[in-house]
């Protein structure tokens, strides 16, 4: 492949490969509107961001973090090390201590599917409304949940009504890190 691929070619490329939309968002850093902005024509590839996809899919812009186990998506999941199973990863998403869970469940269906890998950045464990965060209880169990505030509450994401959010102050939790990213198989 040379670097004289077109917009046009490149896509055609990245969809002959079968390479999601979701996936070209986080190797980017851009919403994914924004790329169906560039499927359908009404937003241009930057030359910088041509060249990330370019290195990406030719396999020079990868690196691997652990995969550390799984968080449960519905029910709290024990928190099992496993120490040498290894991901793959875009190297944009750049942030020492990341590490990769599974998803296990389905209370955030709608923004990470079960058997997702959930990517968390260990650094980012600050509280922000609107945030993913992986937590831990003093059971040694894991869950993901989006943060919200006022009132404090860690809430799913889902089409399964059954699920509830956590209130904070009725137990202690651990925030292990904030997701800033998903891969899933397709």
């Amino acid at each position: 492949m040379t670097d004289l691929l077109t917009t046009e070619e490149l896509l055609a490329e990245l969809k002959r490969l079968g390479v999601k939309g979701k996936e070209i968002a986080v190797v980017l850093g851009i919403a994914p509107s924004a790329v169906t902005g560039l499927y359908r024509g009404t937003r241009q590839l930057k030359l910088d961001e041509a060249r990330k996809l370019m290195q990406w899919i030719s396999g020079e812009n990868t690196r691997e973090i652990p995969l550390i186990g799984m968080a449960g998506a519905g029910r709290w999941v024990e928190a099992v090390e496993l120490t040498d199973t290894r991901l793959e990863i875009p190297k944009v998403i750049d942030a020492p201590g990341t590490f990769a869970v599974t998803v296990a469940g389905d209370s955030m269906n709608l923004v990470l599917p079960e058997g997702a890998f959930a990517i968390v950045d260990v650094k980012q464990n600050e509280l922000f409304s609107g945030n993913i965060y992986l937590l831990k209880n003093e059971e040694n169990e894991a869950t993901i949940k989006v943060y919200r505030n006022d009132p404090a509450r860690f809430e799913p994401q889902s089409t399964n009504p059954e699920h509830e959010p956590i209130i904070l102050g009725n137990r202690n939790y651990q925030v292990i890190g904030r997701v800033t990213g998903a891969l899933q198989k397709f």
